[in-house]
This record gives structure tokens, sequence and C-alpha cells, in this order.
């Protein structure tokens, strides 16, 4: 059944599996996205704040991410909590936390829609493909014809195989 709040309808449940423990050390693919698909991040100077912000968290929370795109409405990164004793959904929401905060400070919207997605790399050819993937997506996307070219994508630790 679904609870109106806002005029927004409320899951009933989450998008996370019920019995997985998501601090597990591996692979996980996530994708945030822009509240209603507003395309914030073609403003150069959001996304560099976005990408500096991602790093920041990184480097403190000391998980990996191996790795990021942000598009013009989402955010997809491919990262492993290893070493941190934080579950994915802590990771996700610290992130959205800070960069909530500073958006609708200066901004004065809501940046992110509620939750996210995420699908658990099973495998090491999977870990390539999405990252492949990830890569990739400003080229299916056509805003550059090389993924090398995109300035707010890139690779940041080293897959483990």
């Amino acid at each position: 059944m679904l609870q109106e709040k806002n005029n927004l309808p409320k899951r009933k449940n989450s998008l996370r599996l019920k019995h997985f423990d998501y601090s597990t050390p591996r692979a996980y693919f996530i994708t945030i996205c822009a509240e209603n698909a507003s395309s914030y991040f073609l403003d150069k100077k959001i996304a560099e704040n976005i990408v500096s912000l991602l790093r920041k968290n990184k480097e403190k929370f000391n998980y990996k991410i191996y790795a990021y795109c942000l598009m013009p409405v989402h955010l997809h990164i491919l990262l492993n909590p290893s070493g941190t004793n934080k579950a994915v959904s802590n990771i996700i929401q610290a992130f959205k936390s800070q960069t909530s905060y500073n958006f609708k400070r200066e901004h004065g919207l809501l940046l992110w829609q509620r939750g996210f997605y995420d699908h658990i790399v099973r495998d090491s050819e999977d870990l390539l493909k999405i990252t492949r993937y990830i890569l990739d997506n400003p080229v299916r996307k056509n805003l550059v014809e090389q993924a090398e070219d995109y300035s707010f994508s890139g690779l940041w630790d080293e897959i483990e195989m």
C-alpha cells in the first residue's frame, strides 16, 4: 500500500535485499538519481563540487571507488566498503546528506531522489563489464566521442581480481 507525503508516493519496502550484509567487502554498483531527473550536473561548478565531495568522503571513510561517472541527471559509482565496517547504505547516506545540505543551502532545492539503486557485483567478469558500462555512459548519451574525454568520470582505486 502506498502512503502519500507531500504528494509523493512512499515505498512500502526497502530496495535492499532483506538478509544480505551490505558491509561485506565486495563491489556494489550504485546509481543515485537527481531529484525529478533535474539536469543539475550540466552545471560545471555543481558537478565539480559533487565529484570533490565524493572523493573526500571516500578518503575520509576509507572505502574504495573503482569507477564513477556523474551524468547530467544521475551518478554511477562502483564501490567497495572494504575496511570500513559500514553498510553501503550508510556510505551513500553520508554522501547524499553532505551534498544535499550544501546544495540546498546554495540553491534552495532538493538535490537527490529518495533512496538509491544497487547491484551486488557477483564476479570479476561482471566487475569489468560494469566498469566499462559506467565509463562509456557519456559516449552512449552523446556527451563525448571517447570516454576519456568526459571530465566527470574516472577510475580511482585499482580493481582487485
